[in-house]
């Protein structure tokens, strides 16, 4: 049996929800596109349009794994880019390193 996981958001209208991980989710964007959270995932998880942009809590960015090139690409052409705090949420898989996370879905572009 898989663990559940968590994960704290806040929409772009600022209402907070909280998300489970569901079956068959494999990547954090499945699951916020899922719960129909704001977040449309144009590329469908390919890396090719940051309409999956997510401010993830900064208290959590040291335990995600880094932003590759193309990820980093994408994210710096991003209006609402923060260097800080932004993440395509295609790139993070669903583990339990993510249970509890906190985050914001960016501002539409």
């Amino acid at each position: 049996m898989s663990e559940t996981i968590s994960v704290n958001v806040t929409t772009r209208e600022g209402e907070q929800r909280t998300v489970k991980q569901g079956p068959g989710h494999q990547s954090l964007m499945q699951m916020l596109y899922d719960e129909d959270i704001g977040v449309e995932a144009i590329c469908g998880g390919c890396t090719s349009c940051a309409t999956c942009h997510v401010l993830i809590d900064p208290s959590w960015m040291d335990k995600l794994a880094d932003r590759d090139q193309a990820e980093l690409m994408l994210l710096q052409y991003a209006e609402y880019y923060d260097p800080e705090r932004s993440r395509l949420s295609c790139q993070l898989s669903l583990g339990p390193e993510l249970d509890g996370m906190e985050l914001t879905i960016a501002p539409e572009e």
